[in-house]
């Protein structure tokens, strides 16, 4: 408010003395942004503008199934995905970003973390952050191409508290991280370490499809390994990826190992709980075309669990095709999904558990 005064008292003393002329000269233009600068050091203003930002993710899914246990019950109902509020900004040579999540109808804290650089190509991060791993995990929610992360995009959309390093080398990229892991702040960490490299044209883009991806083509590769002590011995998954958007096309691939020991997680706090992931190789592929142009894009996605041999009356796999509406790109997007979920293992023959599980589903994200 004070510089709009300001400049407007300013304006008002040019023209009031200045009759003779209709604009004014480079010295007083000079001495004006002076001023305007002596009263923003006045202020007290902080040296970066904190930025206060958020989005909400809803839903509505409709299945014809039934839940038998405790039951009966219907699958279909509304959802809040998310409803997120960040605080990020920059000041004294730091980066920062707080991150709250009210989807349970609680805020519980997301991210709180602060980074600064080590050169010029490498930065440091302290605090609570996604462990870096797998794109499909660590891509912004609102971002999603389909409603739903990958599966293993879903386990590994895992933040902890720690230390991070990461670097940009031209076309290799590469960040490594050492968290508290399963049993917090105890005595066993979790190790992080991921390579990317592209192969062709620029990095890969922050959101997943090809919303704005421009004219070129961009191709890389990916490696990343995480081991958690806490959880076994066995507590190791390697993950390779690949990914490619071409004009109005892309491609993304994902392949991980987990090791035996995840299937040993006691705790219900731990995201492996009962989700029998260990000495799995599961599987996903992820496609999209730009029906018209930053509009409409079709999406389609085939995950494989490849947990029949690992859990007995298990053969499990989803198969996901959807349409995005973009409003103003992933900021305000509606999104039509149609999700087929087959255990084609199990022989229980009960309405949720039988061979196939179908949910109709339409998401709103609204950006703030």
């Amino acid at each position: 408010m004070q510089d709009i005064l300001l400049a407007l008292s300013a304006s008002l003393t040019l023209v009031a003395t200045g009759t003779a002329q209709t604009i004014a000269s480079e010295t007083e233009w000079a001495l004006l942004e002076q001023e305007l600068a002596t009263v923003q050091d006045l202020s007290g203003e902080p040296e970066g503008a904190v930025r206060i930002w958020g989005y909400l993710r809803t839903s509505y899914g409709h299945s014809d199934e039934l839940i038998p246990d405790p039951g009966p019950g219907s699958l279909s109902g509304w959802l809040v995905d998310n409803l997120r509020l960040n605080v990020s900004g920059q000041t004294a040579g730091f980066e920062y970003r707080i991150t709250g999540e009210a989807q349970s109808g609680r805020m519980t804290l997301e991210d709180a973390w602060a980074s600064f650089a080590l050169g010029p190509e490498i930065t440091a991060t302290l605090g609570r952050f996604k462990q870096p791993f797998l794109r499909s995990g660590t891509v912004e929610a609102r971002d999603l191409l389909l409603i739903q992360r990958t599966r293993n995009g879903l386990f590994a959309s895992v933040r902890d508290q720690g230390f991070m390093v990461n670097g940009d080398h031209g076309r290799f990229h590469w960040a490594a991280a050492l968290q508290n892991g399963a049993d917090g702040a105890l005595d066993e960490w979790r190790t992080n370490l991921s390579m990317n490299l592209n192969l062709v044209g620029e990095a890969e883009l922050p959101w997943e499809g090809a919303w704005k991806a421009g004219p070129g083509t961009r191709a890389s590769l990916g490696l990343a390994v995480s081991d958690d002590s806490a959880t076994s011995a066995s507590g190791r998954v390697w993950a390779w990826s690949a990914y490619l958007v071409q004009g109005r096309f892309s491609l993304q691939a994902e392949w991980l190992h987990w090791g035996a020991g995840f299937n040993e997680a006691t705790s219900p706090a731990n995201p492996f709980f009962q989700q029998q992931v260990g000495a799995t190789t599961p599987w996903s592929v992820t496609a999209s075309y730009m029906l018209v142009p930053e509009k409409y894009e079709l999406a389609m996605r085939f995950d494989n669990y490849d947990d029949e041999k690992a859990v007995v009356g298990f053969d499990r796999e989803t198969f996901t095709v959807g349409v995005n509406r973009y409003i103003a790109g992933h900021d305000i997007k509606w999104q039509l999904n149609y999700i087929d979920a087959s255990n084609s293992g199990d022989d229980a023959g009960t309405p949720s558990d039988g061979p196939h599980t179908k949910v109709i589903a339409l998401g709103l994200t609204l950006s703030f």
